[in-house]
């Protein structure tokens, strides 16, 4: 049995209405935190001094797609589907299976740095066999990151390369299952990709293999007002009606975006009792619109942050995604408290592994739980003075002001250094890839 202890910081528990407990202490034991206070600090076999930093709950990245992240800052100033074709389809079908690894471990390092010690990588790729899928999730699992790769595509209508039989999707999502079963560090799940583009029948098929296999749905949901018409188009319905037809809300089914909802749709959503998730950043970014969190929050429905691929955010800073939850809504309602740091905080945290299940293990830092556990140094100048460790972790820090990481107990980071990838490698292979990709896209 290992154990650390980290002492001499001001710890968030992200307990609802918690104080900061200062100089504070916690105690883990393996993969689980064992204990948690102020004061004196028990015995370990190692201690991390977290002096002068905010100790925090691992955030959960609830949506991503590292897998585009040859893309990055291309099609900058569009719309999503102008920004999808023009740029980011032929990056993609452009890529070699060798390209994919790569993007999960660069992407794994952006992260692990930010502090997001898990992600949901939504994942898509032309229709390559099925030795894509294993190499991508695997290099998610080398790099120490907690993750769910969930495999989305489309059995009717994408851009070219990236539509797949029924039954193909079902079996390589059998395969993927088989290979990392819902039980440690990295997990799997899947969903179509583009709520217009699956037929009723995969929708359903995708429905019962998670049922049958327990793991999680991801779904685009809602995001523009043309993803809305393209649905309507071929159901007649709204995007949220079409998935309550066919059986696709639940709590197991996660809705990410969720911006051009009626109050129809959200009253689905939370009497299915879907999560929802969050994308604030790259809703600006590609001029989405704006999700309404406070009438989500207000019919009680679990939402969770998430920042986005690298290519439609560019960056996986969650301390930028969190500040700009709050921000958007204080704009649109014109009222200061319609979203306060302890709701974002709470949303980056306990939301996000709520979503993926694992609301009862993972999120807080509390006696039982995943030591899953951030170090924010908090002496900057941009942080200085710090009345209010809370305010100051939203709306000061910034992912550059994390010292340390420790995934399961198991620091992955440390004074900023990932310690599981080279990163000054797969930096200099990505980009080295990157003009050859775009050469030939």
């Amino acid at each position: 049995m290992a154990t650390t202890v980290v002492v001499n910081g001001t710890i968030l528990t992200g307990e609802n209405g918690a104080v900061p407990l200062e100089r504070g202490w916690l105690l883990i034991e393996d993969e689980l935190i064992e204990a948690v206070g102020d004061g004196d600090p028990p015995d370990a076999e190692s201690v991390i001094d977290a002096a002068g930093m905010l100790v925090v709950p691992g955030f959960v990245n609830a949506h991503t797609h590292l897998c585009m992240i040859y893309g990055r800052s291309l099609g900058s100033d569009r719309g999503l589907l102008q920004w999808l074709g023009d740029e980011q389809i032929p990056i993609m079908r452009a890529l070699e299976p060798h390209d994919y690894e790569l993007s999960m471990r660069l992407g794994a390092v952006e992260n692990l740095k930010a502090g997001n010690t898990t992600v949901c990588e939504v994942f898509f790729s032309p229709h390559y066999d099925a030795s894509v899928d294993q190499i991508s999730a695997a290099a998610l699992d080398a790099s120490g990151i907690r993750s769910v790769l969930f495999r989305c595509t489309n059995d009717e209508a994408f851009f070219e390369g990236f539509v797949e039989d029924r039954r193909d999707i079902v079996r390589r999502l059998e395969d993927l299952h088989a290979r990392w079963p819902n039980a440690g560090r990295t997990r799997v799940g899947g969903g179509p990709l583009v709520p217009w583009g699956s037929s009723a029948g995969s929708f359903r098929d995708l429905v019962a293999l998670s049922s049958d296999r327990r793991f999680p749905l991801h779904l685009h949901t809602a995001e523009t007002p043309e993803y809305n018409d393209l649905v309507r188009e071929r159901t007649g319905r709204t995007n949220v009606e079409m998935l309550a037809d066919v059986g696709a809300l639940g709590p197991s089914v996660m809705l990410n975006h969720g911006v051009h909802l009626s109050e129809r749709d959200i009253a689905l959503i939370a009497e299915a009792g879907s999560p929802v998730i969050h994308d604030p950043t790259s809703n600006m970014l590609l001029g989405s619109g704006v999700a309404p969190i406070p009438q989500l929050r207000s019919a009680e429905v679990v939402i969770g942050l998430g920042c986005d691929g690298p290519a439609c955010n560019n960056g996986q800073d969650m301390f930028e995604n969190m500040k700009y939850a709050a921000l958007l809504q204080k704009v649109v309602a014109r009222q200061a408290d319609v979203l306060v740091a302890e709701e974002v905080f709470r949303m980056a945290t306990a939301g996000g592994a709520a979503a993926i299940g694992l609301g009862d293990r993972l999120g807080r830092l509390v006696p039982g739980f995943l030591a899953d556990v951030v170090l924010v140094d908090a002496s900057g100048p941009h942080m200085t003075p710090m009345h209010d460790p809370l305010a100051s972790l939203v709306y000061s820090a910034r992912g550059s002001d994390v010292d340390t990481v420790l995934v399961g107990g198991k620091v992955v980071v440390r004074h900023g250094e990932v310690q599981t990838v080279d990163e000054e490698r797969v930096v200099r292979d990505v980009a080295e890839r990157a003009r050859v990709v775009r050469g030939r896209a």
